[in-house]
């Protein structure tokens, strides 16, 4: 009798892992048959996006760990990511000529290719800039200054680089010798400034400021600045002339992004994206989700 029991036992066991195993064999033939690899993360026409290279791109764009990065920025580093892998999918269709495209293929690849498929964006409309301009013309501009700096680590040596500037030392000189700023060999220059455009603390100082004088060191986030005024602009009606060039080139730009981003969308509906949101490690809520 126990030996009849067990070998029962034996003979049930064995037909429920037979079982496991044909279902199991079953799910994952049909996880194949379907054909989405679990390294990818989209498609792009008949080409597959992976999720690894990806990942790289995250962090090289934003300087750390993918893991860290927020959800939003990742979404949009996809969209990014996605919409080179269009633009080259529609180019291989419609036989532009790839072979001076390198593997990289930065930025100004990207642009070229663009341009081959997209064309020159239209010209903003002259009653649009007309009206524009006339439109900020009517408004009141802030007061502006003219400004250069220095950029130090300490309170200390930015008393020190202001002693050498008051005994009449030359700014750019001391810029060189002292100063940390990007542009430091320079002197320094950062333009004009509207006035309440800074952070509180700094713009009080720099408005406070004759053309010519130094401020005292000012502690901000990078270290601590000994500011010079060059110039200042007092508020008033704004030059045509300016506000005539700023609007055109701020118009120019709108249309340039607006066409690209029209036609990125039609080529993404050419040549067919999808993303496999169930393998993303972030909730995408970039502009392919919108665009399903």
């Amino acid at each position: 009798m126990g030996g009849r029991g067990c070998s029962c036992y034996s003979l049930l066991m064995s037909d429920l892992r037979w079982h496991h195993c044909f279902f199991l064999g079953l799910a994952l033939a049909l996880t194949a048959s379907c054909g989405i690899d679990q390294n990818a993360l989209a498609s792009v026409g008949d080409g597959r996006v992976d999720i690894g290279p990806f990942q790289t791109y995250v962090g090289e764009v934003t300087g750390e760990a993918w893991q860290a990065v927020s959800a939003r920025v990742t979404s949009g580093l996809l969209d990014q990511y996605l919409d080179r892998q269009v633009v080259l999918e529609a180019a291989r269709r419609r036989d532009v000529n790839l072979s001076a495209i390198s593997p990289a293929v930065g930025p100004s690849e990207v642009q070229w290719l663009l341009d081959e498929l997209c064309g020159l964006a239209p010209e903003p409309s002259e009653e649009e800039i007309s009206a524009e301009v006339e439109r900020k013309a009517a408004e009141t501009r802030p007061a502006r200054a003219h400004v250069r700096q220095l950029l130090l680590d300490s309170h200390e040596q930015g008393l020190k680089a202001l002693q050498r500037l008051s005994a009449g030392e030359d700014y750019v000189e001391v810029s060189r010798q002292l100063s940390r700023a990007p542009n430091s060999s320079d002197g320094g220059e950062l333009g004009f400034f509207d006035q309440g455009s800074l952070p509180p603390e700094i713009d009080e100082v720099i408005f406070s400021l004759a053309p010519g004088e130094f401020s005292e060191p000012v502690q901000g986030p990078s270290g601590y600045h000994v500011f010079q005024v060059l110039e200042v602009v007092p508020e008033g009606p704004p030059d045509l002339a300016e506000v005539e060039a700023e609007v055109r080139i701020l118009f120019a730009q709108r249309m340039v992004r607006e066409h690209i981003q029209g036609c990125i969308r039609e080529l993404a509906s050419e040549v067919g994206v999808e993303i496999y949101e169930k393998h993303l490690w972030f909730p995408y809520t970039g502009r392919y989700a919108e665009e399903k």
